[in-house]
């Protein structure tokens, strides 16, 4: 009889909830805790986010086609303010809709916020919204710690954004991140990816 390691079994995958991304990957990373962190570092502004896939293609978590986890380090847009730096080489993450609270199952407790920001391609006035969106997770006061970073889920929707716009996606991603389980409907492939001029 053979052996399987856990992330060799078919259906075991990475799955985790807003509170366990919080509590048991973000903090420890802020607190620099001798953990064995099974997300590496991507700046979010160096990297365009159909680069991460690739990126993250032999991580030690076999993430699902759909979505991909990693750590970025807080970069402010100035230095007395507390705006994040959010753009590429290629365009921006505006934020859409309002920070959601994470809070601990058990006690209810607030340990962390959610924002969701959609991937814009181009600058400001002419930009192109794409289907690449994140979930970033920030934990309370982490802003202040010395090591700043903050955890991202990132996720490229199948298909065009519908008339719904943006009201429609973040709708689907609050949906989508009450399941404990993620669907594997949306392929993330770097085909497709529009060239900028």
């Amino acid at each position: 009889m053979c052996l399987q390691k856990p992330m060799e079994i078919v259906g075991y995958g990475f799955r985790p909830t807003d509170e366990e991304l919080v509590h048991s990957h973000l903090k420890p990373k802020l607190l620099d805790e001798e953990l064995v962190h099974v997300m590496t570092d991507i700046d979010l502004c160096a990297v365009e986010p159909w680069e991460v896939p690739e990126m993250l293609a032999k991580s030690v978590i076999p993430f699902e086609n759909s979505e991909w986890f990693f750590f970025s380090p807080v970069k402010l847009k100035y230095s007395n303010s507390e705006r994040f730096k959010r753009t590429t080489k290629s365009g921006f993450w505006k934020p859409t809709g309002e920070p959601r609270d994470v809070r601990t199952e058990d006690t209810n407790t607030v340990i962390g916020t959610k924002k969701t920001l959609v991937f814009y391609i181009g600058r400001a006035s002419k930009a192109v919204k794409s289907n690449w969106v994140i979930h970033e997770y920030h934990a309370l006061n982490s802003i202040q710690s010395q090591n700043a970073f903050v955890l991202c889920r990132l996720k490229k929707k199948h298909g065009k954004t519908t008339e719904g716009g943006t009201a429609a996606l973040i709708s689907d991603e609050e949906e989508s991140s009450r399941s404990v389980v993620s669907d594997n409907e949306h392929q993330a492939t770097a085909e497709g990816v529009p060239s900028v001029s």
